[in-house]
């Protein structure tokens, strides 16, 4: 199974984890790691390294959820970016999350982060387009 780590900027990743595990019960092989501005970079780089061995410990693939491109927990999971065994995926939210938890038990690391980049971006509705509410 592909273990998850949710890494994010404030409490959004331990938030998430919660919140996911409160509508589907406990997430095994994940982790959340938030970092703040009193979290150093070699802190934080240090909890994403401890997190990554536990997770891959027995030669598991592990994808890493990150908030936003191009911000600090992007930038420091893309020092652990190793093709076939860790991938980042971006824009990490409730739904991308919960549907990690179940398909990765259906998917090599590649196709994972392919689907939930592709369901990602379906996940986010605008609801009154879909109930046909005019200007």
């Amino acid at each position: 199974m592909i273990g998850l780590i949710v890494l994010t900027h404030g409490q959004l990743a331990a938030e998430c984890l919660r919140t996911a595990e409160m509508i589907i019960g406990p997430v095994s092989a994940c982790r959340a790691i938030s970092i703040d501005r009193t979290c150093s970079v070699e802190e934080s780089t240090d909890r994403l390294a401890a997190a990554l061995s536990e997770l891959g410990a027995e030669g598991e693939a592990v994808l890493i959820l990150t908030d936003m491109f191009g911000g600090t927990p992007t930038n420091i999971a893309a020092e652990f970016l190793v093709a076939g065994r860790v991938d980042i995926l971006t824009g990490v939210n409730l739904p991308v999350l919960i549907k990690a938890v179940s398909a990765r038990q259906q998917m090599d690391l590649f196709a994972l982060a392919d689907f939930l980049c592709e369901y990602g971006q379906q996940a986010i509705r605008r609801p009154a387009e879909l109930l046909n509410v005019k200007k």
